[in-house]
């Protein structure tokens, strides 16, 4: 596991948008995607908020229109996770513990598919959602954080070595890197 967390390649999202609402689903669902593993926290909505609101409740509803199975994937603890999975009528992991493939194994047992490659995930975290992702062979898209101002500082401590890894995918993949960054508009320090 060590060697792949050196790698810049490991931190590669599929895809990047401001929010889950930006996502185009039917165009996912037109190339293949089937089954959608989607974070909770600053991914749907913010760590202080429990119960969603209409606009998020109506676009998961369209996206199990468009075909999609939705599974949340969480760090977080049961009763949160189980509480807003069942607001959504969702299947859910919690305590996946990202980016252990772990969490992935037990989400993908939930469900029946033939090929990873009908798989997207879709999170907010570059160290836990989309190394997560890589590490299991699905494609993950990174999503703006919602509300930064709330997040766990072991999430603050993740965001640091988020910018490092950035900093590195610059030279790499600057054309990726630019995205994040446009993406989050923050300034990456050069200095950390």
């Amino acid at each position: 596991m060590m060697s792949i967390l050196f790698k810049t390649e490991a931190y590669l999202p599929y895809d990047c948008f401001t929010t889950i609402f930006d996502i185009d689903y039917n165009k996912l669902y037109e190339n293949g995607k089937k089954i959608i593993l989607i974070d909770i926290d600053n991914t749907i909505m913010p760590y202080d908020t429990s119960i969603p609101t209409s606009k998020e409740l109506e676009l998961f509803e369209k996206i199990q229109s468009i075909g999609f199975k939705v599974i949340f994937i969480s760090n977080n603890h049961k009763n949160r996770v189980k509480s807003i999975a069942d607001a959504f009528n969702v299947k859910y992991v919690y305590k996946a513990y990202k980016p252990l493939k772990s969490g992935f194994r037990r989400a993908l047992k939930l469900i029946e598919y033939s090929d990873k490659k009908e798989i997207i995930t879709i999170g907010d975290q570059m160290i836990t959602d989309i190394l997560g992702s890589n590490r299991s062979k699905l494609d993950g898209i990174l999503v703006k954080p919602i509300k930064r101002k709330n997040e766990k500082w072991y999430t603050k401590l993740n965001r640091i070595s988020e910018n490092r890894v950035i900093r590195k995918m610059e030279k790499k993949y600057p054309e990726i890197a630019k995205k994040i960054i446009e993406l989050r508009r923050e300034i990456i320090e050069n200095k950390m």
